[in-house]
């Protein structure tokens, strides 16, 4: 499990370190998720230790959203003047990269059988 976090950790911080040096206007978290993800296709899969360590924290996921619903809960006038704008921005902003990857993936996924 140690290993697995190791990785984990040097993918966030490798992220950081590429987002400091070019002066992304990115998260250094989603530069990580990338570096790992170019990884784990590279080695075609998922390595056990790798998953076991990601299962262990991803276990108590429910809790992780203990703040934003606080956030919520104490933003009640904020949410009653803007709560449309705010639900409508959700709401494009979950959908349009779903729509995005999943054409993506659609396009992919055709050309990978024509080649085939």
């Amino acid at each position: 499990m140690i290993r697995g976090l190791l990785i984990l950790l040097v993918c966030q911080f490798l992220g950081e370190v590429v987002a400091q040096v070019l002066g992304l206007p990115v998260p250094g978290g989603v530069i990580g998720m990338l570096i790992l993800f170019v990884g784990l296709i590279i080695r075609r899969g998922v390595p056990d230790y790798l998953e076991q360590s990601s299962q262990q924290i991803l276990r108590p996921l429910t809790l992780y959203f203990v703040p934003a619903s606080v956030g919520i809960m104490t933003m009640g006038p904020l949410l009653a003047q803007e709560g449309i704008r705010i639900g409508i921005v959700m709401l494009l902003s979950t959908l349009l990269p779903l729509l995005f990857c999943a054409y993506g993936l659609d396009r992919w996924l055709t050309h990978r059988s024509e080649a085939s």
